[in-house]
């Protein structure tokens, strides 16, 4: 299957853009195990400020660990991997938030930061995702990391 790639100054990660997506943005492997990132086509362009956090914050699930942390434990198992390691997935997607500031930051992108930390404020008390912490979590989060020196 061919996918639309798109230029990701984030990292050297191929980076893919598909229209219909259940999820904003992904980080996988690919079946040869090359690390590939996945955005909603639609975020990119209707978002943009906002598709930039979720790049930078898909590269940070590849330079942290998280994508080879399922691989290497679990095998390629599909969107089910995720169930096994429900304890870790907050806290990694708090890690990727954190590490996408600080990315965000070193390229002057304050915008994009401000973006995401809205965007996680519409989630209120809900979670973000399965087994992800709430928005309004991500959000304090987003604001504490962008604090930091």
């Amino acid at each position: 299957m061919w996918l639309p790639k798109t230029e990701n100054p984030y990292c050297d990660i191929s980076t893919y853009t598909l229209r219909e997506l259940p999820e904003e943005a992904m980080s996988m492997h690919d079946s040869n195990g090359k690390p590939v990132i996945v955005v909603s086509a639609f975020t990119l362009v209707d978002k943009p400020s906002y598709g930039r956090f979720l790049m930078a914050h898909e590269c940070c699930h590849h330079s942290l660990g998280h994508v080879g942390r399922f691989r290497d434990g679990l095998g390629q198992v599909g969107p089910q991997r995720f169930f096994y390691i429900a304890p870790a997935l907050k806290q990694m997607e708090l890690d990727a938030d954190c590490c996408a500031v600080k990315m965000l930051r070193s390229k002057d992108e304050t915008g994009s930061i401000g973006s995401a930390e809205e965007a996680m404020m519409r989630f209120g008390s809900s979670p973000t995702g399965a087994y992800y912490p709430t928005g309004t979590e991500r959000a304090a989060n987003i604001a504490k990391c962008s604090a930091l020196d």
